[in-house]
């Protein structure tokens, strides 16, 4: 797949993930807390195949 593909796929799971997770924790906070969960999971979705790349290289 495309790195756009790829990125926009990880975007979206990430986001929904976050606000879903959000939600459940914490139903008081707002929406930028969601968001930045979203960000938060997406950064580590991509830590986590740089790290699995890094490894059997």
């Amino acid at each position: 797949m495309e790195r756009v593909t790829i990125f926009m796929i990880r975007a979206v799971l990430s986001f929904a993930c976050g606000t879903l997770l959000m939600r459940l924790f914490y139903p008081d906070q707002g929406f930028v807390f969601a968001v930045g969960l979203g960000l938060l999971l997406l950064a580590l979705a991509y830590f986590s195949a740089y790290w699995r790349h890094r490894k059997s290289k």
